[in-house]
């Protein structure tokens, strides 16, 4: 016969409790572990992101730098003599004045010129060549059979449908021969397709 003793008054004998007691620390503490290891995980990869990111920035600002650098080498201050200024000038005077024709420039004042009237001379003072039009400010010298023709010229031009602008005039007292000289400053504005 198998004698038991019991010291305690009131001994425990319920071990269940204390198995699950201890498998549910274990469990928790199992469970807190993968957590910390998933979390782990998760901020060395949030980081590894961000160091590239900054990397990737780092990277494109010396890009950038670096660019900048061989920019500024390879623009070089070009340095023009008062020779070359002039001579500049002078070929950017010619271009202009090559954009518009003479001859129809001729052509086209002889329209409006009444037929008493004589032009004793034609001069281009200035020329200006944009990128819709060309400008030519022209100096028109006549010699006409009486002082009305002036007027008459001057009326004939204004018809031009903005082909010429009388600008200043003026007329000298009549010569010896009866004949009236005269001087229109015209403001001569010939469509692209005309002044070629």
């Amino acid at each position: 016969m198998r004698t038991q003793i019991n010291l305690s008054r009131q001994p425990f004998t319920n071990r269940r409790v204390l198995w699950i007691a201890i498998v549910a620390v274990y469990l928790t503490s199992f469970w807190l572990f993968l957590w910390i290891a998933t979390e782990k995980d998760r901020v060395l990869a949030k980081e590894s992101k961000v160091q590239l990111q900054i990397d990737g920035q780092r990277q494109a600002a010396i890009d950038a730098k670096l660019e900048q650098e061989r920019r500024n080498k390879s623009v070089q201050k070009i340095v023009v003599t008062e020779q070359q200024a002039l001579q500049l000038a002078a070929a950017r005077q010619l271009i202009q004045r090559k954009g518009f024709s003479w001859n129809r420039m001729i052509g086209e004042i002889e329209l409006y010129v009444p037929k008493k009237t004589r032009i004793m001379s034609i001069k281009v003072e200035e020329v200006s060549n944009d990128a819709d039009q060309v400008l030519a400010t022209v100096q028109v010298k006549a010699l006409g059979t009486t002082p009305a023709e002036m007027t008459e010229m001057m009326m004939s031009l204004e018809k031009s449908g903005g082909l010429f602008t009388v600008g200043e005039t003026n007329q000298d007292a009549t010569l010896e021969s009866g004949e009236t000289p005269f001087t229109l400053v015209l403001t001569y504005k010939p469509s692209r397709g005309d002044s070629q």
